[in-house]
């Protein structure tokens, strides 16, 4: 068993950290997906309209030990096998004052213009297109630890819940839910 299977079953253990993340996606990350899908593009969009969407649960549970000279190599989330129907959100849970380490993203696909996800502060939370748009991390040369969560969310319409990932043994599971 890898390293990030261990993570996940111990995310998958802890019940408190899963109501924490239900609640999260339910109360915050989806209303204000709605939010911008509906400013938008109103006409597809109505407000008093519900919205599917597709959650991968659970999270995936990153940690960067540090100091060290790993890092995770620039890449999109199509590299991977994720469709592009899909939209990236990126928790980090340690400071990055402390770590100085961060998601560096581009803006647009193919673009190459990388620029950290420094975000305000604790519950603060950056999304992109990760399918499309390449990221890294580089490494952590501090003596603390980073440690985030990150999801993907499809929109109904935009999102195949039926997409199998190629050449890949273990998929995100998803949970849908109506807004």
């Amino acid at each position: 068993m890898d390293k990030q299977e261990l993570l996940t079953r111990a995310v998958l253990d802890d019940a408190r950290l899963l109501a924490c993340f239900e609640d999260l996606v339910r109360k915050a990350v989806l209303p204000r997906f709605k939010a911008l899908l509906v400013e938008h593009e109103p006409e597809r969009y109505a407000d008093d309209r519900p919205v599917r969407f597709f959650y991968q649960y659970p999270p995936t549970l990153r940690l960067q030990g540090g100091p060290s000279c790993r890092f995770v190599r620039g890449h999109t989330d199509a590299d991977y096998g994720h469709q592009p129907g899909e939209l990236n959100f990126w928790l980090p849970l340690t400071s990055y004052e402390l770590t100085r380490t961060t998601l560096w993203v581009e803006s647009l696909a193919g673009a190459e213009d990388y620029h950290p996800l420094e975000l305000g502060g604790h519950g603060d939370i950056g999304s992109f297109h990760g399918t499309l748009c390449r990221h890294h991390v580089p490494a952590n040369a501090t003596c603390f630890t980073r440690v985030s969560l990150d999801f993907r969310v499809g929109v109904e319409g935009c999102f195949d819940p039926q997409w199998k990932f190629k050449g890949t043994s273990m998929d995100h599971v998803r949970r849908s839910l109506e807004v």
